[in-house]
């Protein structure tokens, strides 16, 4: 298999880890949630992926959900590291 050949596999197989980690639903009902503001162009954007991405099956609380998933999983050890440092004695 030559170099191009290799690079469009991983593409290929980076597309579809990508719609299995965001594009399918989580079961999360929205209004079990709290409302966060996102920008108009933020919005606009999550609101294209959900609609022609995930193709009529996920929701925006869907994609959001995921993607916040995957952040709190990914940098999970960051988060909790950054935290402890910040962390003042009471005395």
């Amino acid at each position: 298999m030559n170099k191009t050949q290799q690079n469009q596999q991983k593409k290929v197989l980076r597309i579809a880890r990508y719609k299995s980690a965001f594009l399918r639903p989580t079961g999360v009902v929205a209004r079990c949630g709290k409302s966060v503001y996102i920008c108009p162009d933020f919005h606009k954007k999550l609101s294209r992926i959900v609609c022609i991405l995930g193709e009529g099956d996920i929701t925006l609380t869907d994609y959001l959900h995921s993607v916040l998933k995957y952040h709190f999983e990914d940098f999970g050890e960051e988060i909790n590291t950054i935290h402890a440092r910040n962390q003042k004695p009471i005395l």
